[in-house]
């Protein structure tokens, strides 16, 4: 049987700045640290799996909606590079993502973080790129609120 190839409805291109009050090193290690409990900032709170496949590449699987009858499985591939970058290819549900993070030291204590992200849309209806990138920046400046709140307390970044 002939491989089946998906066809891509659109393909759109998002960008997202923020800028955090924490030094470079410490946004790049807590956006980093990927762990099986990091669904606790997304609304599905999707179950990870965290696959280190060497210092500088990972791939977590997650599982969203445990409990249904056919659950939705991600694929994430990201590849690290330190001291201020990664990039994530993601796989599943309705979408096919390309992201690259980039860190900028505004001063020894203030980050910008520069995302962006190229969505492939593997359905025929999906959301306005307005409203998936209003949503993504909402979901950001909640990252920034608990990157700052961490590094404010004097806790480690990793763990």
């Amino acid at each position: 049987m002939p491989e089946q190839r998906r066809r891509v409805f659109a393909t759109q291109t998002g960008r997202i700045s923020k800028v955090v009050n924490a030094p470079l090193r410490y946004v790049y290690d807590w956006c980093t640290d990927f762990r099986s409990d990091d669904g606790k900032f997304s609304r599905s709170k999707p179950s990870w799996r965290v696959v280190r496949v060497s210092p500088r590449q990972l791939v977590r699987i997650g599982v969203v909606g445990n409990g249904a009858k056919d659950p939705r499985m991600v694929v994430e591939l990201v590849r690290l590079g330190p001291p201020n970058a990664w990039h994530k290819n993601q796989i599943g549900g309705p979408d096919i993502d390309d992201i690259d993070y980039k860190l900028t030291a505004l001063s020894p204590k203030r980050t910008r973080i520069s995302i962006v992200i190229v969505e492939r849309w593997m359905v025929p209806t999906f959301p306005k790129k307005t409203d998936w990138v209003r949503g993504s920046s909402r979901y950001w400046d909640e990252l920034v609120r608990a990157i700052e709140a961490r590094y404010q307390s004097g806790r480690p970044a990793k763990g």
